[in-house]
C-alpha cells in the first residue's frame, strides 16, 4: 500500500516516504560522484562536504520558495514556510537555486565551475528518479483521473492525493523519464560532449522538458490569472524559461572555441 508516513517518531517528527527516498537518492548520488575519475581530477576531496551542505540548504530553500510562489494558498503563515515535514516542494526551484549558487561557491573555492556542473549533471537525474518514488508513496504531484489499467488508487488518509479514485501515476512517469535521462547522460552524452558545460546544459534541457510534458497529466497544476498564460501551468512556463535559456547557453558553449 502507498503510504506517506512510514514511522512516527515523536510529535511532528516522522520518517516519511518522500524524505527517505530523497535521502537514498542523495547517498547514491554522492557515492557515484566520488567514484567518478573527475572527482580526483577536480581535487574535490577537501571541499566536497562544504559543497554538499551548501547545495542541500540552497536546494531546500529554493524548492520551498518556488512552491510558495506557485502555490500561495498552500502556506498560510511565514513560519509554515519552514515546516518542511508537512510537504510542499518544487524541484524546478531546487534546480534553479543550486544552479545560481554553485558557480559562486565554486569560484570561491577555486574549483572549475563547468567541469563540476557536468559531473553533477550525470547523476542528478538518478537522484530525481529515486525521489519521485517517494512522491508516488506520499501522493504528492498526483495525476488526473483515468481509467487506464496502470492507474493508482490511494487509501492512506495522510495521502496528499485524492482517495479512492483511479488517477495517473504521474510520479512514476517522471521517475521513468528521469531514469532514461540518467542513462542517456551516463552512457552516451558524457562520452560525446567534450566542451565543458554541454553536459550540464543537456541535463537542464532534458529535466525541464520532462516536467513540461508530464505536467499535462498532473492534477495539482496552478495557472496565472492572465488569459494569455492560462494554456500552460505556472511550472510549465518556468520549464519553458529554463528550456529557452539552456538552448541559448548550449549554442553559446558549442560555438565557443
Amino acid at each position: 500500500m502507498l503510504k506517506r508516513e512510514l514511522l512516527h517518531i515523536y510529535g511532528p517528527f516522522s520518517i516519511y516516504s518522500y524524505g527517505l527516498a530523497i535521502a537514498i537518492g542523495l547517498l547514491v548520488l554522492l557515492k557515484l560522484i566520488k567514484q567518478h575519475p573527475q572527482f580526483t581530477k577536480l581535487k574535490l576531496q577537501d571541499h566536497f562536504a562544504t559543497i554538499v551542505i551548501a547545495s542541500i540548504v540552497t536546494g531546500i530553500t529554493g524548492g520551498r520558495l518556488l512552491y510558495a510562489l506557485t502555490e500561495p494558498d498552500a502556506l498560510d503563515s511565514f513560519t509554515h514556510f519552514f515546516a518542511y515535514w508537512e510537504g510542499g516542494f518544487s524541484i524546478l526551484g531546487c534546480i534553479i537555486a543550486i544552479s545560481l549558487m554553485l558557480p559562486l561557491l565554486l569560484k570561491h573555492l577555486h574549483i572549475p565551475v563547468l567541469p563540476f556542473l557536468d559531473l553533477v549533471a550525470i547523476y542528478a537525474p538518478l537522484l530525481q528518479a529515486i525521489s519521485r518514488i517517494g512522491c508516488l508513496c506520499a501522493g504528492c504531484c498526483y495525476g488526473t483521473p483515468t481509467a487506464a489499467w496502470w492507474a493508482v488508487w490511494y487509501t492512506d488518509l495522510q495521502s496528499v492525493a485524492p482517495l479512492h479514485v483511479y488517477i495517473h501515476p504521474t510520479q512514476l512517469y517522471s521517475s521513468v523519464l528521469l531514469f532514461i535521462i540518467f542513462l542517456l547522460q551516463y552512457f552516451v552524452l558524457q562520452h560525446i560532449f567534450k566542451k565543458p558545460g554541454l553536459l550540464f546544459a543537456s541535463y537542464l534541457l532534458c529535466v525541464a522538458t520532462e516536467r513540461f510534458v508530464v505536467d499535462f497529466w498532473r492534477a495539482d497544476r496552478t495557472f496565472f490569472t492572465s488569459p494569455a498564460f492560462t494554456y500552460f501551468s505556472v511550472n510549465q512556463w518556468v520549464a519553458l524559461g529554463i528550456i529557452a535559456t539552456t538552448c541559448a547557453a548550449f549554442l553559446f558553449i558549442n560555438r565557443k572555441k
